[in-house]
């Protein structure tokens, strides 16, 4: 198949003229940007709802008791290779993370850390569960770090005694009220961020400091304001994303116009993301961040803008769209509740089975590389090569060209390490023998290069070369073990280029080639011929030397 696809790539590239050969790029395949997988040894047992880097080590919390195989409590230290746990864990679900001063946050509904007595708030300094924090009246849902101090919401009405509605602050030592706090007929705070120097409370209250506030609040340090006249509903994600706060939630309007669960604040004004989302059973938006550029929101949702997106959706500022198939559960209700970046993954917890055609239980990675790669060739052609590092202006002297720095067009595919191909791009050779490179769709990675030109001997690098964005360098003309099978000849001292004379790009140098050239030297050929092998313009009895001496040597292409 690979040989029958590669016949077919030189057929069709025959018929395109020498003008089109300078300047197309032809790719042949697709790359998917975007890729689900699993962490080994399966997902975990129960919803995943917070997660956060902490020393390096991704830690994830929730409603499970085992992930990857291993039993733990509520909490789970992802090492890079195994899940380990954070001591004897927790008693019950873990709603919130944070990193502070130093050690690790753990919000929730628990009455026990470590077995220690504590409850809904506790610290772990990487070792041991410490119990300096006192407790929380009830239920922890948020965390965030603002003005050098940990900001926690929730359900509760002090902090270790504290009076503290729905929000409180702890500078290391003591808890201290922000304020009158939030409230109304319910004043729960379900997430809170930082914006433009400001803190942002978002939730089930209604008034903030005593004033009216729907259901979002902004703190400056001594009082509370208002976001213009807030949101509709319940608000339970916030992020930045563009200089824009973005709020999502179970609402249908901010600042009193149509907002579908997600809207965007630019500091004077509310707007809508779009259609925002919807779902026949529900349209909450549980957790956003800012992922690759673009805003990344997740929940209990099937649509994003009319689009099916399932759980999951990406945002780049004007148009939603789904992240390959997105989540899946088998009920009503499934979607994303948390996100976390690490290392180039972009981690997901939630409430799941699988996540695109990958299976996995509540937690799954997605990458989301760019695609797009680039190289530096440096090659030299043995029929065209003069001496002293250059080669010929073959397109001047065959008359399709007027640019004495440019030597020839070749083709240079991209096969994988399985020996795939993956694609392939069109470009121009300098009488230096530099080219450049640029593929288009192919996904950063190890790639072997294969270089085809109309008439040489297709040629491989020795090994895969790994691609990426950045350019990298392959110079194939300073020693002969960087062809594959050291299938070069050396043209001087130290020096190696690409046997000349495959005319019938059938990979082998022999007598039907040599027919070939016969045949247009007896018909006095000249101009833009692959039988001219000295690109000289002409067709001529110069061009048969090179051409019987790798007949006679019994030349031909050597690949995996």
């Amino acid at each position: 198949m690979r040989q029958l696809l590669r016949l077919l790539l030189r057929k069709t590239n025959k018929m395109i003229s020498v003008f089109m050969l300078l300047s197309q790029v032809f790719t042949f395949s697709t790359s998917e940007a975007q890729n689900w997988s699993s962490f080994p040894n399966g997902g975990a047992n129960d919803w995943v709802y917070s997660s956060c880097i902490y020393n390096g080590d991704l830690i994830v919390g929730g409603k499970f008791t085992a992930i990857g195989g291993v039993s733990l409590n509520h909490i789970a230290r992802w090492d890079g290779s195994n899940w380990q746990p954070l001591g004897l864990g927790v008693n019950g679900k873990v709603n919130a993370l944070a990193v502070y001063n130093g050690e690790l946050y753990v919000g929730g509904e628990f009455t026990l850390a470590g077995g220690i007595p504590l409850n809904f708030i506790a610290k772990w300094d990487g070792t041991n569960w410490l119990d300096d924090l006192g407790d929380m009246g009830s239920t922890v849902t948020s965390m965030v770090v603002y003005n050098n101090k940990l900001i926690v919401g929730g359900y509760f009405t002090d902090g270790d005694g504290t009076p503290a509605n729905y929000i409180a602050s702890h500078d290391g030592n003591d808890w201290t009220a922000l304020g009158a706090g939030l409230g109304g007929g319910q004043g729960q705070v379900m997430a809170l961020e930082v914006y433009n120097n400001q803190l942002i409370a978002g939730g089930f209250f209604t008034t903030a400091g005593g004033s009216p506030a729907s259901h979002i609040a902004k703190w400056n340090g001594t009082s509370w304001s208002t976001l213009g006249s807030g949101i509709s509903g319940i608000v339970y994600s916030l992020t930045n994303y563009n200089g824009s706060l973005i709020a999502g939630g179970l609402f249908l309007g901010a600042g009193g116009s149509p907002a579908n669960h997600i809207a965007s604040w630019n500091g004077t004004s509310w707007s809508a993301l779009g259609s925002g989302m919807s779902g026949t059973f529900y349209q909450y938006v549980l957790a956003l961040t800012t992922f690759n550029g673009n805003l990344i929101a997740g929940g209990y949702f099937t649509h994003s803008n009319g689009i099916m997106t399932n759980g999951i959706a990406q945002w780049n500022g004007s148009i939603w769209s789904p992240i390959s198939g997105g989540l899946w559960y088998p009920a009503n209700v499934y979607g994303a509740h948390t996100f976390c970046q690490y290392g180039q993954d972009l981690v997901v917890g939630g409430l799941f089975t699988s996540a695109g055609s990958v299976y996995t239980s509540h937690i799954a990675k997605v990458n989301f590389i760019t695609p797009g790669v680039s190289l530096n060739l440096k090659i030299y052609l043995e029929g065209y090569y003069t001496g002293a590092g250059l080669m010929t202006a073959t397109l001047l002297h065959q008359g399709v060209g007027t640019n004495p720095t440019i030597t020839d067009s070749i083709d240079v595919d991209l096969y994988d390490t399985a020996l795939s191909y993956i694609e392939t791009t069109k470009t121009v050779l300098n009488t230096n023998g530099t080219a450049f490179c640029s593929f288009l769709n192919a996904l950063p990675g190890n790639y072997y290069v294969v270089v085809r030109h109309r008439n040489c001997i297709e040629t491989w690098s020795a090994i895969p070369i790994l691609l990426t964005a950045i350019p990298a360098t392959y110079d194939f003309t300073n020693a002969s073990a960087k062809a594959y099978g050291n299938n070069m000849q050396e043209v001087e001292s130290g020096v190696w280029a690409f046997y000349t004379g495959d005319l019938n790009d059938d990979e082998n140098i022999d007598l039907l080639d040599q027919s070939t050239l016969e045949g247009d030297i007896n018909s006095f050929q000249f101009g833009y011929f692959a039988t001219d092998l000295t690109g000289d313009g002409n067709v001529d009895l110069l061009d048969s030397p090179t051409l019987e001496s790798n007949v006679n040597n019994f030349i031909f292409s050597n690949h995996p």
